[in-house]
């Protein structure tokens, strides 16, 4: 099943994250950012800064004990970022609120 961030742009064009890195996909003309998780999905449409981040885990040491334990997007709204967080073990999504600082 299909697990990860899409990018949809204004022009339809669509980027994920196995093709390219989130820091080199463009930000601007982005209309809808996905969360997909094994047949789920979670849009966020129409902000104007978005983001994601991804918790994981690794023995030190050791590569191939690499695992991704949590899949996160979000945006940012008045001196609020949102949080769309789905834990990768169990599926459950959390929505969080972090002020800005």
């Amino acid at each position: 099943m299909r697990r990860g961030w899409e990018v949809t742009y204004r022009n339809g064009k669509r980027i994920n994250e196995k093709q390219m890195d989130w820091n080199k996909v463009p930000k601007q003309d982005i209309i809808c950012l996905t969360l997909h998780y094994d047949g789920r999905r979670w849009d966020l449409d129409n902000k104007d800064v978005y983001f994601q981040k991804k918790r994981a885990s690794m023995i030190p040491g050791i590569p191939e004990s690499f695992q991704v334990e949590s899949r996160s997007i979000g945006y940012s709204e008045d001196n609020c970022k949102v949080w769309y967080t789905v834990n990768e073990h169990t599926g459950m999504m959390q929505i969080s609120v972090e002020e800005f600082k």
